[in-house]
């Protein structure tokens, strides 16, 4: 028997996966428990969706963590290419059934506190409880739809007998196009969200100019200086998403699918693959961000 070839890209992705998605899973943690310690805190709508997108990218981080710890020695061994297993037993590993859910949550969780702080800044009178749990609903019930269809093909696959290689990747687990379809949707989503906040930036620009336009302040819109500061806060995050989210994401599907059309491995799809391993930057900085632009954070 052949000792089984080492994908030194595949070892190095897993080698970055495991310390960012480490970061993003506890850093994210520490957020979500510095919120739901705080009643003041956890009782404002803006933190509603902080605490689910973080929830989202703790979420994300620790499938990327466990997954990075399960396969690295599966490429490592000299044997393990031999070993196999069913779809249906790859499927419930749990990064396998948390990434089936977070992959979308993450993305689409970022348009909607964009959309809240569009919403803030747009109608400063308007409470939007009631919004921002329906956002929050929205998402989480997509993600889930998403995550119960992942899992169609696994099952029929494993009642037609299929075996897979036992590091069960996600080339030929998921349906390929499902794959590419929900990546691309997920690089879009994070790229609409950057694109509202732009368009939040351009109308605080325009609040802050009325200010200054007018002596009494009381003549200026009424935006509370809380409000200001924390969309002032997600405009930093919708930048860091543009950078380490958006445009990691895009052009990671790009070159999959440009792989796939000249007919290499999905598994081992080098640099396209390897881009996926950076989304989890995101995650992290918005802790940084928050932290460092919200002080009751």
């Amino acid at each position: 028997m052949k000792p089984c070839p080492k994908n030194w890209m595949n070892i190095s992705k897993q080698l970055v996966a495991a310390p960012i998605g480490g970061a993003s899973w506890m850093l994210n943690a520490l957020l979500l428990v510095a919120i739901l310690s705080n009643r003041q805190l956890r009782s404002q709508r803006q933190y509603w969706l902080t605490m689910a997108l973080a929830f989202a990218d703790f979420a994300e981080g620790l499938a990327s963590f466990i997954g990075a710890l399960y396969r690295l020695p599966f490429y490592y061994s000299e044997t393990a290419c031999n070993d196999y297993k069913t779809p249906l037993q790859c499927m419930i590993l749990p990064h396998n059934i948390i990434w089936r859910w977070s992959d979308s949550a993450t993305a689409f969780m970022l348009v909607a506190t964009a959309l809240d702080r569009f919403i803030a800044i747009s109608f400063p009178t308007f409470k939007g409880n009631r919004v921002a749990i329906s956002m929050i609903s929205f998402v989480f019930g997509i993600s889930a739809l998403c995550f119960f269809y992942a899992w169609i093909m696994p099952i029929q696959q494993t009642i037609a007998g299929t075996m897979l290689p036992a590091v069960c990747g996600t080339g030929g687990l998921i349906d390929e196009k499902y794959t590419h379809v929900s990546k691309y949707i997920a690089g879009a989503m994070s790229a609409i969200s950057v694109l509202v906040h732009f368009i939040v930036a351009y109308k605080v620009h325009r609040f802050m100019r009325k200010v200054s336009a007018v002596k009494n302040f009381g003549e200026a819109p009424k935006i509370s200086k809380q409000e200001l500061t924390f969309t002032l806060t997600c405009l930093i995050k919708g930048l860091c998403t543009l950078i380490l989210d958006s445009c990691p994401r895009i052009y990671g599907v790009y070159l999959l699918s440009k792989k796939n059309l000249i007919g290499v491995d999905l598994d081992n799809s080098g640099v396209g693959s390897f881009l996926f391993a950076f989304v989890a930057l995101n995650g992290v900085m918005n802790v940084f961000v928050y932290a460092g632009g919200q002080k009751e954070v």
